[in-house]
């Protein structure tokens, strides 16, 4: 027992494996950091950290390609993580530099856009899509930082291009529906993101995109609907696919007698869905339930305080119950709120 304790004790940790990798490319002994760095990501795959200290050691081991694959997995697992963007974007303007390409251009645009630093990034995504138009992850990474300016037209561009050498490509067909409705071309928006369950039904973005545009979806309204019934079939607890199924079946009969029991369901799943309470608000109001109207319609001021219409519903149904002095406040927000 002893020796197998002593043993445990040996073994360093992912944390301290990591600390002494760092301590060995600081000190410039790039084989033991580069053997200490693998272990720490062997022990923890998704250390960011481990990952972009790999990129670096890599890098100046002059492995090209192994660099950018520990770089491609810091960008992954570091999401978010202010001190890996900024050792992403050291090492990703150094790399460009030193092995100028497409990728290198693209790769360093990415990294200049999570930084925060919109238009140079959109100079070396658009550097990387000019050298090769049909590559997809080119065309969406230049896409993506055109759509945060609202250029939806050339994002639409972009990535048509690109979907001429892969028409299956879902992330592509997405991002055109995005532009799309970005554009307020809602037919060809409908139209790309059914493309996109058609090719892959488990994404949920278009789904959700879906849900904000049924009062557009003229003849697509059934497809779409049961497009949201196999959507339910496959996930049965998921909260917005109770919630947009209700959503499409009032679009296409405001009396349907399965949406109340929808929305109840996707509120007992995610109570702090505002969208749901407000639904389920409206539908009450319809069948002249007034108390549980205002309830919901409540609930979802409560939950989304800068939304207009939880308000102008509840100041009809104050009015209904005879709460005139409920209802002119809620009146007075609605209009602030709908300015």
């Amino acid at each position: 027992m002893l020796f197998l304790l002593l043993l445990f004790l040996a073994v360093d940790s992912p944390t301290q494996l990591l600390q002494r990798g760092l301590l060995a490319l600081q000190s410039g002994d790039l084989a033991q950091a580069r053997g200490a760095l693998e272990q720490a990501a062997k022990a923890e795959p998704r250390n960011a950290y481990a990952w972009v200290s790999l990129a670096e050691t890599y890098a100046r081991l002059d492995e090209p390609a192994a660099a950018s694959a520990a770089a491609a997995k810091a960008e992954k697992f570091g999401a978010g993580n202010q001190t890996i963007s900024r050792a992403l974007l050291l090492y990703y303007t150094k790399a460009a530099a030193q092995h100028p390409s497409p990728g290198a251009e693209n790769a360093l645009g990415r990294s200049l856009l999570a930084a925060g630093r919109g238009e140079d990034a959109e100079k070396h995504l658009a550097s990387a899509w000019e050298g090769q138009k049909t590559d997809p992850r080119f065309a969406f990474d230049y896409s993506e930082v055109l759509l945060r300016k609202q250029d939806f037209g050339h994002a639409a561009e972009v990535v048509s291009t690109a979907l001429a050498a892969h028409p299956n490509d879902a992330q592509l067909v997405l991002t055109l529906g995005v532009a799309r409705y970005g554009q307020r071309r809602f037919d060809d928006a409908i139209a790309a993101f059914r493309r996109v369950i058609r090719i892959d039904p488990q994404i949920e973005q278009p789904y959700l995109f879906l849900g904000k545009m049924l009062d557009q979806a003229g003849e697509h309204l059934a497809a779409i609907t049961g497009a949201y019934e196999k959507w339910l079939a496959r996930n049965p607890r998921n909260p917005a696919a109770l919630l947009l199924l209700a959503k499409a079946r009032l679009a296409g009969d405001p009396k349907d007698a399965t949406a109340e029991a929808l929305l109840r369901k996707s509120i007992s799943i995610e109570e702090r869905n505002w969208e749901a309470h407000y639904e389920l608000g409206v539908l009450l109001e319809g069948k002249r339930v007034w108390q549980g109207a205002a309830a919901e319609l409540r609930r979802s001021a409560e939950l989304n305080a800068s939304q207009a219409m939880p308000h102008y519903h509840l100041a009809r149904v104050y009015d209904r119950l005879g709460e005139g002095e409920k209802a002119q406040a809620e009146r007075a927000l609605h209009e602030t709120l709908a300015k």
